[in-house]
C-alpha cells in the first residue's frame, strides 16, 4: 500500500517564506546600498594599503640614498638628504629613522636642541611605536649634553619603561641611575640600583648596581 502524498510546506513555513520576500522586496534599496558601500570601503582599503606600502618603498629608497652620502662623507649633503626624507616620509620607519639619525648629526654638532626638537616631532608618527626606547633614550642623551640631567634621567626611565627587552631595559635603567646620581639625586639613584640588584632579569648590569650602591654608601658614611 502506497503511503499518500505529504505536503511538506506547512501553512506557517509559507508565511515566513513570504513575509522574506515581502521584505527584501520592501528594503532592496536598504540592501543595495549596503552591499555598495561594503564593496567600495573595500576598494578604498584596498588602495590606502597600496599606497602606503608604495610610500614605505619610496622612504626605504631615499634614506639608503641619504645614507650613502654619510657613508661618503659629505655630511651636509646627507644631512639634507635626511631632512628631506623626514618631511616626506615622516609618517614611515624610514621617515623615523631619517630623524634618528638627524638628531645624532645635531648632537655631534653641538646643537642638543635642535636634535631634541627632532626626536620630539619624530616620536608622535604612527610608525614610531616599535623604536620608542630608542626615540626617548636619545631625547635623554640631548637633555644631557644640554646639562639638564634631572629631564635626561627621566627620559632614561621612560624609554626603560617602553622596552620589552630585558637586558635593553636594564641598561636604560643603568643610564637613568649614572645620570641621577650625577644630577646629586643620590635617593632617585640608590631607588633605581636597589631595584636592579633586586631584578633577576637585570643581570647584564647587576655587578654595576652593586658597586653604585657601595659607592652610595660610602658617600653617606662620609658624612
Amino acid at each position: 500500500m502506497t503511503a499518500p502524498d505529504i505536503d511538506t510546506q506547512s501553512p506557517a513555513t509559507a508565511d515566513r517564506a513570504q513575509n522574506f520576500l515581502d521584505w527584501t522586496r520592501i528594503n532592496s534599496r536598504a540592501i543595495t546600498v549596503g552591499a555598495v558601500t561594503v564593496a567600495v570601503a573595500a576598494v578604498v582599503y584596498f588602495f590606502i594599503a597600496r599606497s602606503r606600502a608604495i610610500e614605505s618603498e619610496n622612504a626605504a629608497k631615499a634614506l639608503m640614498n641619504a645614507k650613502q652620502s654619510m657613508a661618503s662623507g659629505n655630511l651636509p649633503l646627507a644631512q639634507s638628504d635626511l631632512q628631506k626624507v623626514f618631511s616626506r616620509y615622516g609618517s614611515t620607519s624610514a621617515g623615523v629613522e631619517a630623524a634618528m639619525l638627524l638628531a645624532q648629526i645635531d648632537f655631534d654638532g653641538g646643537k642638543p636642541q635642535d636634535g631634541v626638537n627632532v626626536i620630539q616631532k619624530a616620536a608622535g608618527s604612527r610608525a614610531a611605536s616599535s623604536v620608542q626606547p630608542t626615540l626617548l633614550g636619545l631625547e635623554g642623551d640631548g637633555y644631557a649634553q644640554m646639562h639638564k640631567l634631572p629631564e635626561a634621567a627621566k627620559k632614561y626611565e621612560e624609554a626603560a619603561a617602553a622596552s620589552s627587552f630585558e637586558t635593553e631595559r636594564a641598561f636604560l635603567l643603568a643610564k637613568a641611575g649614572r645620570t641621577y646620581g650625577d644630577a646629586g639625586d643620590t635617593a632617585k639613584a640608590r631607588q633605581i640600583w636597589e631595584g636592579i640588584v633586586n631584578d633577576p632579569k637585570a643581570k647584564a648590569v647587576v655587578g654595576e648596581a652593586r658597586v653604585r650602591l657601595g659607592e652610595l654608601t660610602a658617600q653617606v658614611a662620609k658624612k
